[in-house]
């Protein structure tokens, strides 16, 4: 098969940059809404738990949004689709400020969750990228997720500091991702069609029905697991660190440096998967095995142990943030490449993905009102622990995907849409 000439093109890194851009400012709506916690609460007289639904109802619309985006990009290309997400992120984003009801609040921070660009940035960043590359290039991208938490935490923490409300505070902050979604608009590109003769050598896995394919759901559960324990992360720390006796500030730091260390980890555990295929190894079975061990299983003991490390000190409230925030983004990199590394066809990995985020990202609607209501009612301890629980689980499904793997050899020349492995 003719390798695709775009796989070698300079500008596939200028894409890359720009994704990278687009996906850290569309995550970081995420912590600037953890960070307003205690303002938002005041506005509108509201428990922590219930003012956590704004996080959760952002990530239902990310879920949802994500898994027909999938079928919109099939028809218009993944650009059009991204330049609409960032409409759908943006207009709430500067509405939100001036609405008076909380619920209707939380019904445009579900419609901002169409906007959150994971889906778009991944499947534009795999397709300029070959087998042997893409785990670092997904791993680049998805990167963006915590460090777009961890710039949003400490952009609103300085924010809020500066201009005094959370609502000035929204309104700058979407001034400068609306900057970064023009960037995008103007620089990002879908991958080229591929080559008559790569399209024909994919054969019988263009005729997989995505959905009906048990390693594709095993991945969608692993960022179920994912999400739960990441989000939940992410939309607890702030709270519980103010127990602590922790400013603003401190807790925004805090949470940049469990971001920062993702956007290390994301593209290591990537590169590392990458370095298993080029010795041979399969690609969903390097791809799962790093998920599951320097990924999952450090982020399961890590976050379990947060509330025992972080009363300690400053000091240790930053080393269990980079430990706790090292392990989920990890796997990152692995739930980004696996769709087109089992399936080949973009198109086909495409709509995968969309339903691997619309399960997986459901962790994340769940995860910010539960482990808050649990911290509430049993203690931080028992909220970590059960977020840990969560990560320990995807160590268990990473380590089973490869044996419900897409296998070329077991699909017949007649291979019809439910023919999977």
């Amino acid at each position: 098969m003719n390798r695709p000439s775009h796989y070698q093109s300079p500008y596939r890194w200028t894409v890359l940059v720009v994704n990278f851009l687009f996906l850290t400012f569309a995550y970081a709506g995420l912590s600037t809404w953890s960070i307003a916690v205690p303002e938002l609460s005041k506005s509108f007289n509201l428990t922590p738990d219930m003012t956590q639904l704004g996080s959760s109802m952002l990530m239902a619309g990310y879920a949802l949004g994500s898994f027909f985006e999938a079928l919109i990009a099939a028809r218009i290309g993944f650009k059009a689709t991204g330049i609409l997400a960032a409409v759908l992120l943006l207009v709430p984003q500067f509405l939100i400020p001036f609405t008076p009801s909380y619920g209707l609040i939380l019904f445009m921070r579900f419609v901002q969750g169409w906007g959150i660009v994971w889906f778009v940035t991944v499947s534009i960043t795999n397709g300029w990228f070959s087998t042997e590359q893409r785990g670092l290039a997904s791993g680049i991208n998805s990167g963006a997720i915590p460090f777009g938490v961890g710039i949003g935490g400490i952009l609103v923490g300085w924010l809020l500091t500066v201009v005094g409300t959370w609502q000035n505070a929204f309104i700058y902050f979407g001034v400068i991702v609306l900057v970064v979604a023009v960037i995008w608009a103007i620089l990002a590109k879908n991958p080229p069609a591929e080559e008559p003769s790569a399209v024909v050598a994919r054969g019988p896995r263009s005729m997989l029905n995505p959905y009906k394919l048990a390693a594709g759901w095993l991945v969608a559960f692993c960022l179920f697991m994912n999400a739960f324990s990441l989000i939940g992360l992410y939309s607890v720390m702030p709270s519980y660190l103010y127990t602590l006796g922790l400013s603003t500030s401190d807790a925004g730091t805090a949470i940049l440096f469990a971001g920062l260390i993702g956007v290390i980890s994301t593209p290591l555990g990537g590169t590392l998967s990458d370095w298993y295929i080029r010795r041979g190894a399969d690609p969903t079975k390097a791809r799962a095995y790093v998920m599951a061990i320097p990924g999952f299983l450090v982020a399961a003991v890590a976050t379990a142990l947060f509330p025992y490390i972080a009363p300690a000190g400053f000091g240790m409230v930053l080393l269990v943030s980079v430990l706790a925030g090292w392990g989920v983004p990890l796997t990152n990199a692995s739930i980004g490449s696996l769709p087109n590394d089992m399936l080949g066809d973009p198109e086909v990995a495409g709509k995968l993905f969309g339903l691997i985020i619309l399960v997986g990202i459901s962790g994340a609607v769940i995860s910010p009102y539960l482990a808050t209501w649990i911290a509430t009612t049993m203690g931080w301890s028992a909220a970590f622990m059960v977020l840990g629980f969560a990560a320990l689980v995807g160590v268990v499904l990473g380590l089973i995907i490869p044996n419900y793997k897409v296998s070329p050899e077991r699909i017949p020349p007649e291979a019809g849409p439910h023919a999977v492995a």
